[in-house]
């Protein structure tokens, strides 16, 4: 853990909590808010933290982009009140993430990154305008899950 923190701090990069390295989102936030800056993205795993990255989003009014990600294994219902409290979602092999996304944007089958809210959309837009690939876009219902294209097993 020291050489990664040491990494960390080499590239300009803020670490909480030396001694433990715990992960702390909201902690985070509230340091990048104290540090001026006002367009902040947080990865989250749960949606305890989720509401409270939201709350102090509204507290600070600051942009907040919260994406969900290493999912697999949530309840259902965790998985509902995470997704509802998000702007990008990964699929991951999560079935309850698959199952209860309503995205307004889907990039990927596989391992799908699905935009739930337009901050989320405007986001995976412009890191679509970095891919050197040819890309499809259209229009139709979403989820599209080609049952040939996912992980197995879903959990």
């Amino acid at each position: 853990i020291p050489e990664i923190i040491a990494g960390i701090e080499a590239r300009k990069g803020v670490v909480l909590d030396k001694e433990k390295a715990r992960i702390d989102p909201a902690g985070g936030l509230i340091k990048a808010c104290e540090m001026g800056y006002r367009n902040i993205a947080v990865s989250v795993v749960d949606p305890q933290d989720a509401g409270k990255l939201r709350a102090i989003e509204k507290e600070r009014g600051i942009n907040l982009i919260l994406i969900g990600a290493h999912l697999t294994g949530l309840k259902n219902e965790e998985a509902k009140e995470l997704i509802g409290a998000l702007d990008i979602v990964t699929g991951c092999a999560s079935r309850t993430v698959r199952n209860n996304v309503k995205p307004v944007i889907q990039m990927g089958t596989s391992v799908p990154m699905f935009a739930m809210t337009q901050k989320g959309k405007e986001l995976l837009c412009e890191r679509a305008k970095e891919v050197d690939s040819p890309l499809l876009v259209n229009t139709m219902k979403l989820p599209t899950l080609p049952e040939e294209k996912q992980p197995k097993p879903l959990l």
